[in-house]
Formats: C-alpha cells, structure tokens, sequence
C-alpha cells in the first residue's frame, strides 16, 4: 500500500507536470532567443558572455524545485505515516489530508467497516432535552 501511494500522483503533482511540460520548452527558447540577441547584437562574438546570459535565463526560470518537492513530499509524507502505521492508498489522500476535522476510530483504533454505527451521542444539552 505504501509503494501504491509513494507510485501514484496526486492533483497536485499532476498539475505540476502539466504546467512543467509547458513552462520548461518556453523557458528554454526564450534562453536561446536571449543567447542570440546577445551574442549577435548587444556583444557580438562574445560566446562566453551569451552563454552566461542563457544559464541565467535558465537557472532563474528552472521550475525543477517545483516538479523535485511533489513527489519528495508525497514520498516523505507517506513514508513517515507508515512508520506510525498510517496506510494512505495514493498520493491523493494525503493531499486531502489537511480537511480532516474528525478521526473516528472502532475500539482497536483502526478503521475496518465501511458501515457506521451510532453507539453514544454527547451533546452539550441535557439528554432530555435534545431528544425532545
């Protein structure tokens, strides 16, 4: 299950590859566009100088930060919830793990049955009253 999880992609890393397919041929033209104003126009025949000016362009656009933390981070992630015995079936589910506001959990603490069943209600009214 773990291996499951650390292997699927979550919205979010999808998303960061779609964007990533796009963003990385645009940034690596405008590169060669900036390397060629300069080496014909703004310096001409410097080669050493256009090719610093296209590792800028590079280095400061790169969005490999971006397509390395998604999967490190579902890797991470799920990787230590499974050192505390917390089993997440895809990426996807640990990403939507932030919306929890409420764990119930049967008497051995684990989820097993996909139909609940009300045992208690504690309200903040008398007993009597809220049934009335």
């Amino acid at each position: 299950v773990v291996e499951d999880a650390q292997g699927s992609k979550a919205p979010i890393q999808r998303l960061a590859d779609k964007i990533s397919g796009i963003f990385v041929p645009i940034v690596v033209g405008i590169a060669a566009v900036v390397f060629l104003i300069w080496y014909l126009w703004a310096d001409p025949g410097n080669f050493a100088e256009a090719l610093e000016k296209l590792i800028a362009v590079l280095v400061i656009a790169c969005p490999c930060a971006l397509g390395l933390a998604t999967p490190t981070s579902i890797m991470a992630g799920s990787g230590r919830a499974a050192e505390y015995g917390i089993l997440f079936k895809g990426g996807e589910h640990l990403e939507r793990t932030h919306r929890i506001t409420t764990v119930v959990l049967d008497k051995t603490g684990t989820i097993t049955n996909g139909k609940p069943l009300l045992t208690d209600v504690l309200t903040e009214m008398d007993e009597t009253e809220f049934l009335a």
